[in-house]
C-alpha cells in the first residue's frame, strides 16, 4: 500500500500525512462548489455542494398551485438525483485534478 512490505515507517507516516493534507485540500475545495439538479418539469431544483449537502431548494409557485403531492415527490427526486449526480462526478474530476491518491488505485 506505502512502498510494499518492505517500505520504511518513516516514509509511511511521510505518505500518509502527505494523503491527509490532500484530502483536507479536496474538502475545502469541494465544500465551495455548488452543483444544482432540476426537475423534468423546470418547477423545482435543488443544490448540493461538493460534499453532497443541501444547500438549498427552489420551488415555483406554479407546482405548489397544482397541489399534486406526487408531481412534487417526483420534481425533488429528480431533481435531487441530477444534483447528486453532477455533485459525484464533480467530486472524482476534482479527485482525479488533484493527482487521485497513489497507493489507494485513486
Amino acid at each position: 500500500m506505502f512502498g510494499g512490505a518492505g517500505g520504511n515507517k518513516f516514509d509511511m507516516l511521510k505518505q500518509m500525512k502527505k494523503m491527509r493534507s490532500q484530502v483536507k485540500t479536496m474538502e475545502k475545495e469541494l465544500a465551495v462548489l455548488n452543483f444544482v439538479g432540476i426537475s423534468k418539469n423546470k418547477l423545482l431544483s435543488i443544490t448540493l455542494d461538493g460534499k453532497f449537502q443541501m444547500k438549498s431548494i427552489q420551488i415555483e409557485d406554479e407546482l405548489l398551485e397544482k397541489k399534486d403531492k406526487g408531481l412534487l415527490e417526483r420534481s425533488i427526486q429528480e431533481a435531487y438525483t441530477k444534483a447528486l449526480q453532477d455533485a459525484q462526478a464533480g467530486a472524482a474530476k476534482q479527485m482525479q485534478a488533484m493527482g487521485g491518491f497513489p497507493g489507494l488505485g485513486m
